[in-house]
């Protein structure tokens, strides 16, 4: 009688430790693979790095983006091999080394180191990404807390404006655009990712357990991420004419439908939905606006995650995607004279994104890491922003520009996009059952047999 209340209270506070690690963890990846520029560079009108040298490394961030988001899957396939508790460990070293990076950061501004230091930053991040997903795999309080972290951080670095010259007010903003992430933060990151492997049950190997390689996402993640790079930088070189960017969008839906197939059973469903409101996303015009709107994306995919899980329709999914980029469309051209219309393109935007994955949450963590990893990397309406100055890019220097020129091609292809993707997904349900074909990745039950509570 007296021990009871303690043996209630442990699996609790492992709970709310394992989300608040997976919360922090996810959120501090994001925002480093979408805000690459953390550091004192020309943004914020401080930095003594040549502008030529500033241009290659904006004009390099799309690869090296997507590497990160490549790694993310390849990291979660490798893990997941290797148990709940190799996942915890690869996540802390992550953590770790994006410390020692953002250390180092500080001085490769001025040694000319600053190029590489991103592209490692992008690296550690898709890992500790991608093994954190393994780590909280069958946990739906931990993975929850990994949603919310990761959408809402892709989300704050999606929607960041360039800042004025005298820097953004509101700290999150700032943190967004022109500054290193606080040492204090990514420490407490690493402190409580570290806290999880402490939790961890010890994991005996089974003749069940399943340590095959997770070929499906890691194909499924080269095959989107090629295609998106190639067609993307295909269309800034060129002069954007309705046949290009129709082949452009063509060929996005198509590499899409193929993610989407590689995955198990009707798992890419999810895949699909990204590719969707990753473009409706991008066509929305969210700047200017305050800076207390800051923390909406965050709340607002909360709301969306729930409403998601409320309603699992990926039909209503599509359909909100759709409806967002007739929104984009119809308001580009007045989303500069009335402040209101980007405060709720952000809201309209973060909620649209937690539906679509509230609504198709996959079982296995290599198939929701290919679904984020096409929320990071710059879609085909990016690049289609930035054919006026043949960069993927929002503006010349990465971020949105509040006084950029509006047009609502971006919102009509996006669209179309749309369309195609909700194609793809009548066709993957027609071809798949509703159960999936395969599982490449061990199941939460058969984590329970290792000895792994599920929360």
């Amino acid at each position: 009688m007296v021990r009871l209340p303690n043996r209630i209270a442990a699996p609790r506070l492992t709970v709310w430790i394992e989300a608040l690690a997976a919360l922090l963890g996810s959120a501090v990846a994001g925002l480093l693979l979408m805000a690459p520029l953390m550091a004192p560079t020309p943004l914020g009108g401080t930095s003594e790095i040549p502008i030529l040298q500033t241009d290659l490394l904006v004009s390099d961030l799309p690869r090296a983006v997507a590497s990160g988001a490549a790694l993310a899957v390849v990291s979660a396939a490798l893990v997941v091999a290797l148990g709940r508790r190799s996942a915890w460990i690869t996540s802390c070293g992550s953590a770790v080394m994006l410390l020692i990076i953002q250390i180092w950061k500080a001085s490769a501004a001025t040694t000319g180191g600053f190029a590489t230091a991103n592209y490692v930053d992008c690296v550690f991040s898709g890992i500790l990404l991608g093994a954190l997903s393994v780590a909280v795999l069958g946990k739906p309080t931990a993975m929850g807390g990994y949603l919310v972290g990761a959408l809402g951080a892709i989300l704050v670095g999606d929607q960041t404006s360039l800042p004025p010259p005298g820097g953004h007010s509101n700290p999150l903003l700032q943190w967004a655009s022109t500054d290193m992430l606080p040492m204090w933060l990514l420490a407490l990151t690493a402190l409580l990712l570290a806290a999880g492997i402490a939790l961890q049950h010890s994991e005996p190997p089974t003749e069940e357990e399943n340590t095959d390689l997770a070929m499906g996402p890691i194909v499924s993640v080269l095959v989107v991420v090629t295609a998106t790079v190639l067609s993307t930088e295909w269309l800034v070189r060129h002069d954007g004419t309705a046949a290009q960017i129709g082949v452009a969008a063509a060929v996005t839906i198509g590499a899409a439908m193929v993610a989407a197939l590689l995955l198990p059973g009707r798992e890419g469903t999810v895949v699909l939905l990204a590719v969707a409101v990753a473009n409706a996303g991008s066509a929305v015009i969210v700047v200017p606006r305050p800076d207390w709107t800051a923390p909406l994306p965050v709340i607002a995919v909360v709301v969306g995650l729930a409403a998601g899980r409320r309603w699992r329709s990926p039909w209503v999914a599509l359909a909100a995607t759709g409806g967002l980029a007739v929104f984009a469309a119809l308001t580009a051209d007045a989303a500069h004279r009335y402040a209101l219309i980007p405060v709720l393109g952000v809201t309209l935007t973060a909620v649209t994104v937690g539906f679509c994955f509230g609504a198709a949450v996959p079982r296995t963590a290599g198939s929701a890491v290919v679904a984020i990893a096409v929320m990071i990397v710059p879609c085909l309406v990016v690049a289609l922003r930035g054919g006026s100055f043949g960069r993927v890019a929002y503006s010349p220097r990465w971020y949105r520009d509040p006084n950029g020129v509006v047009s609502a091609m971006p919102g009509w292809m996006a669209l179309v996009v749309s369309l195609g993707c909700a194609a793809g997904v009548y066709l993957l349900w027609r071809i798949r059952s509703a159960r999936p074909l395969a599982a490449p990745e061990p199941s939460p039950a058969a984590w329970a047999r290792n000895g792994v509570p599920q929360h």
